[in-house]
């Protein structure tokens, strides 16, 4: 089922008759082309087995949310412009029984997926991206995958350099670059291209068996990249001596042990090293955190 407000002129005539207009401060840019949409469905079917719920962040007008829905699979809502809650409430819910809408920030209210084996979709503002991904692969903890609409720039980023971001998700999830999406598919046509990122859990194997698993394993993941990459360009031996980020000396006396535990030279820089050596490193670290 497609959302009645996919086109440019149905969604101008929605916005004269409530007296509304798309809100920069929320990131409002609504995907209007339908190819766009088939092709993040058809991307994300062979992903979803029985037991899977579904989550979408920022429904807006429906565009995706209605061929979501149409999968007959138990939704989580998230929305917080009271315009689109209104029209969730009259148009959306009546006719799919399975979709739960939660209004309000959805960083607020993303808790109510924490315990659900849960895929998400979303259309993400770009100062929220960062914080929300990572609260999504940190705190849901069955987390199966989600395909994300991000600035293209920032999808390039994520999948091809070796930064703080992309090596913390790298302890969790892989990143797929799936598709650049111009920004005419958008109304109002935002300033830059989007593209489309799938997320899907890192699979245990024989040569990576290495899984956070709890909160302060988490922060100490965090801690050790953000003493890693903090000064640009720095050789590993002078951000552990210098990062305010490694100031605790039990932290920085482990950090330099896993350091020359994984056979890294001191004098590297955090962008010269691959992500399996920053997995190796944190393995090392809580090692020895733990003793």
């Amino acid at each position: 089922m497609k959302s009645p407000y996919a086109t440019i002129s149905n969604i101008q005539t929605y916005f004269e008759a409530k007296g509304i207009r798309a809100q920069k401060k929320f990131g409002q840019n609504f995907l209007i082309d339908q190819n766009i949409v088939d092709f993040i469905v058809k991307s994300a079917e062979p992903l979803l087995t029985n037991d899977i719920s579904l989550a979408e962040i920022g429904i807006g007008l429906g565009t995706l949310t209605y061929p979501v829905l149409s999968l007959d699979k138990k939704t989580y809502l998230f929305e917080i412009d009271h315009a689109y809650i209104q029209l969730a409430k009259d148009e959306i819910l009546p006719k799919f029984p399975k979709a739960l809408l939660f209004e309000g920030d959805a960083l607020k209210n993303l808790f109510h997926i924490y315990q659900e084996a849960v895929f998400v979709f979303g259309n993400l503002p770009y100062h929220l991206t960062t914080e929300i991904i990572n609260t999504l692969v940190i705190h849901c903890r069955n987390f199966r995958g989600g395909i994300f609409m991000v600035q293209k720039e920032f999808a390039e980023r994520l999948v091809k350099e070796t930064s703080s971001l992309s090596v913390f998700l790298s302890a969790f999830c892989d990143v797929k670059y799936l598709k650049t999406v111009h920004k005419n598919c958008f109304f109002p046509i935002p300033k830059i291209h989007s593209a489309l990122i799938l997320l899907s859990p890192k699979k245990e194997s024989k040569e990576n068996q290495w899984k956070l698993k709890n909160e302060t394993e988490v922060e100490l993941w965090s801690r050790m990249l953000r003493t890693l990459f903090w000064g640009k360009r720095k050789q590993i031996q002078v951000s552990l001596r210098e990062s305010p980020f490694s100031e605790d000396p039990d932290f920085r006396e482990a950090l330099g042990k896993a350091i020359q535990d994984a056979e890294i030279p001191p004098t590297a820089r955090p962008e010269e090293l691959n992500r399996e050596q920053f997995l190796t490193l944190g393995q090392h670290l809580l090692d020895h955190l733990s003793k």
